[in-house]
């Protein structure tokens, strides 16, 4: 028993040696940690040089053509001709555009899912931080239990000693205390358990005291974090779309070249200068797939944005309404507590004056406990209802 104290009370001295952190630095450390957060800068690097390859007016890599005409294997006369030349495919002013806005948009998109992932993180922190806060309230007052407990079973051993009671109440008076000791023992496995998983999470090794405080929701839900990103999913999927339509043939090339030539032997080379415009026909088998693909990729990115905006709205009223409902339970579970307190210091009495046995002293003990246990419960309950509310609104502290 001494040892164990012992232990409760180097964890309880270590949460207090330092101040603990807030909740926005428990999201800061878990966020840092992901992976998305640490690629973050090599991912913004590789959408900037996306789009400096988008507004590029060279559709693609130049290609530079050699080439030797000789009638060396039939008259071999020394007629020859070399020919070199530098073709360069260039970008349709549309088709660049359209790409440009397609790498703005991905960009746009890129950034609203890093959101989306964050708070998706701040979820997983604020349910790990109202675990553990729940459990070491659980622990706190499991302690307490068993030290009163203790205190009761000390007390009748005084008075068995004495005469004054029967060994039957020492034995009943033992055995509470002995069943006390074991569930402080079970909540303290809990409340060690909830504070790894917390600290697994974020790094962090205490747990955020200050609660939370309610947000507000936007004047338009179409706002909110989920459906900012699918918004954005909509706006590249219209923006590849416009991109398919806008590319309709394979790109113009311009080549410039040279040759020296040559008719016989002992004869002058002569040199002339050569440029070339090629210009693709559209085609529309070509062009077909990319449309009917960025077709059905807009398509998609607009029903998901219907089922989104239905979790969101349900999510929203699911926190408000167990909010509402916590703020009653509050009022019940303080009157109960009260009625509990004040039936445990009659029994008390009643026990003391010996108007009642000691099975009903224990039941009051044990009604006062819950009592309790319920009311503080409830309260860490409403801070995590308007967590959740927060979550559901994807505010972030």
């Amino acid at each position: 028993m001494q040892r164990w104290m012992l232990a409760v009370g180097l964890w309880a001295a270590a949460w207090g040696a330092h101040a603990s952190p807030t909740l926005k630095q428990a999201i800061e450390s878990a966020w840092a940690r992901q992976p998305a957060a640490l690629a973050d800068a090599a991912r913004r690097g590789q959408f900037s040089a996306s789009r400096d390859a988008a507004g590029s007016w060279i559709a693609g890599s130049p290609s530079l053509v050699l080439s030797q005409r000789t009638d060396r294997f039939n008259r071999d006369a020394g007629a020859r001709e070399l020919e070199a030349e530098l073709e360069v495919a260039l970008a349709l002013p549309g088709v660049r555009q359209a790409r440009l806005a397609v790498a703005d948009s991905a960009l746009s998109q890129y950034e609203a899912t890093a959101l989306t992932e964050k708070l998706r993180i701040a979820g997983e922190v604020r349910d790990a931080w109202w675990d553990a806060r729940l459990a070491a309230n659980e622990l706190t007052l499991s302690q307490r239990k068993a030290a009163d407990a203790g205190q009761l079973a000390a007390d009748i051993e005084r008075r068995y000693k004495a005469g004054d009671v029967a060994r039957t109440d020492l034995n009943q008076a033992q055995g509470a205390a002995r069943q006390a000791e074991a569930a402080a023992a079970e909540a303290e496995g809990k409340a060690f358990r909830a504070l790894r998983i917390f600290a697994s999470i974020t790094g962090l090794k205490e747990l955020p005291e200050a609660a939370e405080s309610q947000g507000t929701l936007p004047a338009s839900i179409d706002a909110l974090v989920p459906l900012v990103a699918n918004q954005r999913d909509i706006d590249t999927a219209r923006a590849r779309l416009s991109e398919a339509g806008a590319d309709r043939r394979d790109p113009p090339s311009l080549a410039l070249g040279t040759t020296r030539a040559r008719s016989a032997f002992g004869e002058a080379s002569e040199g002339s200068i050569i440029l070339k415009l090629t210009i693709p026909f559209a085609n529309q088998s070509r062009n077909r797939p990319k449309l009917a693909a960025a077709n059905a990729d807009l398509i998609e990115a607009e029903a998901r944005m219907q089922l989104a905006r239905a979790k969101v709205e349900a999510d929203i009223a699911a926190s408000a309404e167990e909010l509402r409902q916590t703020t009653r339970q509050i009022t019940l579970a303080d009157a109960r507590a009260t009625l509990a307190r004040d039936t445990h210091d009659l029994m008390s009495k009643a026990y003391r004056l010996g108007e009642i046995d000691l099975a009903t002293r224990l039941r009051a003990e044990s009604d006062r406990f819950d009592a309790e246990l319920s009311l503080s419960r409830v309260r860490l309950e409403q801070g995590r209802a308007i967590s959740r509310f927060n979550q559901a609104t994807g505010l972030l502290p």
